[in-house]
């Protein structure tokens, strides 16, 4: 077995062992839905209110992932490219052309 096919599999054991052990955690909480009434903005307000930190730790983690794969698959330089995605957004990163 190639040392890619290894990697492979292993990522994708990692990847269900990760899905179970949340839909476990989810589904063992008893908590209920605090916001039962409330609108689009109540959810939004919510989330940033008490969520905030954890959206922005989650921001840096996609950010850094996407600047990994962009690095890996066109061969760009790894720290322009997490700052770009960092400071830009994700989505600029489609936009960054290969220096040949």
């Amino acid at each position: 077995m190639k040392t890619e096919s290894k990697d492979k599999t292993l990522s994708r054991i990692i990847l269900v062992l990760s899905g179970i052990i949340i839909f476990y955690g989810i589904g063992t909480t008893s908590w209920g839905n605090p916001l039962a009434d409330a609108t689009l903005t109540g959810y939004y307000n919510y989330l940033v209110d008490g969520y905030l930190d954890f959206i922005l730790i989650g921001y840096l983690f996609i950010c850094l992932q996407i600047a990994g794969y962009v690095e890996l698959k066109y061969k760009q330089d790894y720290i322009s490219i997490s700052i770009v995605c960092i400071f830009l957004t994700p989505i600029s990163l489609f936009f960054i052309k290969i220096h040949d």
